[in-house]
């Protein structure tokens, strides 16, 4: 599965660059396979590689259904990149969609 980037400055988030997130939501009940990832909040070097690679202050990484959704429902996001999962931050965070589960064997 390949993910689509996207990536925001503090000052586009200040004008309110998040609001795909909320709107997203509401489609997870539709959309149930939909996930938006970020680097962890605690891994500070996975977020500056991110930012490094891809620019902005905050990175998102889409799956396809949500960069499908998002084009359904009109976001105006722009995405830059489109990377394989093996280059997904190890350590990254659900930002819209369900959480994993994590079988432990």
């Amino acid at each position: 599965m390949s993910y689509h980037v996207v990536a925001f400055t503090m000052a586009q988030v200040r004008q309110g660059a998040l609001e795909f997130q909320r709107e997203l939501s509401a489609v997870l009940s539709e959309a149930r396979e939909l996930k938006v990832y970020s680097a962890s909040p605690f891994d500070l070097d996975e977020r500056r590689r991110v930012k490094d690679r891809f620019g902005g202050d905050i990175v998102y990484f889409f799956n396809d259904v949500a960069r499908q959704e998002s084009e359904r429902l009109g976001l105006e996001l722009k995405f830059i990149a489109k990377i394989p999962d093996e280059e997904l931050p190890r350590r990254r965070t659900v930002v819209v969609g369900l959480p994993e589960s994590r079988v432990i064997v």
